[in-house]
């Protein structure tokens, strides 16, 4: 397995975060708890998930280990960065698809939020100045939310399409502000700003065929009407794009804005090196797709025998790889 930098070093600290969030979550309402425990549970990078859905909750740890942050305080400010998250991330899905579990998402998304606030509280003070930046990142998510719909936000600027993503930056203020050092937030979140547009785009890349069917924005698609001149439409979304999706320069020219700011954070002097580590993993993975599909079309092209041989050999490993195993 693939060593991930950003990840795997912080997994006794992710299990005592996640620990402490599923210690919330069994005070639920018996008939919200297992909703809520299963949801958290798919969450959990070391058992399901990529870790890719970190981003939302690790910066505190970060923080801990390279700049000293105590580790109580990383460990609580993670845990309602979490909580914080879930609750994003059943608005997500009711929003994308309203007629899947819309009631239970909902309501147990409100406790996290709960939850997620009486944490924070016990960091921060009334008059701190995280609460200026928390209306600040919740504004900035919900005019995006609202706005792309109608905002073709990408062919603005591509870096808007992390405003979705932006109460991630809760970990990040948060940290700088318990350390004292308040001169760091706009740096840090401009170079986390970078990280989530990536991620977007990667997920944007590979989930293009069911945003163009539920009619949600696609910063790829968008991509492509603006490179045919055309006015891009969530839904319908118009046949000549959909015609031009595997189109290896539009592919291409995507890549390179995601090239483009890697460079950008790679140059920076402020940016965590956790974060310069996750962003080249993510613009990696989203080469490696666009090469996929190139391949995929060069054995095509190849004719209908050859597609079959390589697509079946790809699924076996070879016999030094099977004795190794």
């Amino acid at each position: 397995m693939i060593r991930r930098e950003w990840l795997d070093p912080y997994t006794p600290d992710i299990e005592a975060v996640f620990a402490a969030a599923e210690d919330k979550l069994r005070q639920y309402p018996e008939s919200l708890t297992r909703h809520a425990l299963e949801q958290l549970h798919q969450l959990h990078p070391v058992r399901k998930d990529s870790g890719l859905s970190c981003i939302g909750y690790i910066t505190p740890l970060w923080m801990h280990h390279t700049d000293g942050l105590p580790l109580e305080k990383a460990h609580l400010l993670s845990t309602a960065c979490l909580l914080h998250m879930l609750y994003f991330l059943n608005m997500d899905d009711v929003m994308d698809e309203p007629e899947e579990n819309a009631v239970a998402k909902l309501t147990v998304g409100n406790l996290y939020y709960l939850d997620a606030l009486q944490l924070y509280s016990l960091l921060f003070e009334p008059t701190s100045e995280f609460w200026v930046h928390f209306r600040r990142v919740i504004q900035e998510w919900a005019v995006s939310v609202n706005g792309e719909r109608h905002i073709d936000y990408f062919q603005l600027n591509p870096l808007l399409i992390a405003q979705k993503a932006s109460p991630s930056q809760l970990g990040a203020i948060g940290s700088q502000l318990l350390l004292e050092q308040p001169g760091r937030i706009s740096t840090i979140c401009d170079a986390l700003n970078i990280v989530l547009m990536t991620l977007q785009m990667t997920d944007d890349f590979t989930d293009m065929k069911q945003d163009a069917v539920h009619g949600n924005y696609n910063s790829y698609l968008s991509h492509i009407s603006a490179a045919l001149h055309q006015d891009y439409l969530t839904h319908p979304v118009h046949d000549s794009i959909l015609d031009h999706v595997y189109h290896s320069h539009f592919m291409d020219s995507y890549a390179e804005i995601a090239s483009h700011f890697k460079s950008v954070l790679t140059s920076s002097n402020s940016a965590l090196p956790q974060y310069i580590v996750l962003n080249s993993y993510l613009h990696s993975a989203l080469i490696q797709a666009v090469l996929d599909i190139k391949q995929r079309k060069k054995r095509l092209y190849q004719g209908g025998f050859h597609y079959w041989i390589s697509e079946a050999s790809s699924k076996f490993p070879d016999k030094g790889n099977a004795d190794s195993v």
